[in-house]
C-alpha cells in the first residue's frame, strides 16, 4: 500500500501530498521550485483507516442532527404544547 508523503515548498509556502511507495524529492506544483522533499510521510494503511473512522463520525454526526430536532424547535412545540 502507498505512503502519503506530505511536501512544503519554502520558496512560495505551497503545501501538497504525493501518495507513492517510496518518498522522493519533487518540483513544486505551485511555483515549480526543484527538488523539494517531504517533511513527513505516513504509512497509507493508516491514512485509509483514518479516512474511514472519520467518515463514520461525520455519518453519526448527520444521522443524530436529522433524528433530533434543533433546540429552537423543541421550544416552539414546548409552548405550542403549553397553550
Amino acid at each position: 500500500m502507498p505512503h502519503r508523503h506530505h511536501y512544503y515548498c519554502e520558496a512560495c509556502d505551497g503545501t501538497w501530498l504525493v501518495e507513492a511507495e517510496i518518498a522522493i524529492e519533487g518540483d513544486c506544483p505551485f511555483c515549480q521550485a526543484r527538488d523539494v522533499f517531504p517533511y513527513r510521510s505516513d504509512d497509507g494503511a493508516r491514512a485509509a483507516m483514518d479516512a474511514a473512522a472519520m467518515a463514520k463520525r461525520v455519518l453519526a454526526k448527520m444521522r443524530s442532527a436529522v433524528s433530533r430536532p434543533a433546540g429552537a424547535e423543541i421550544r416552539r412545540a414546548k409552548r405550542a404544547a403549553a397553550r
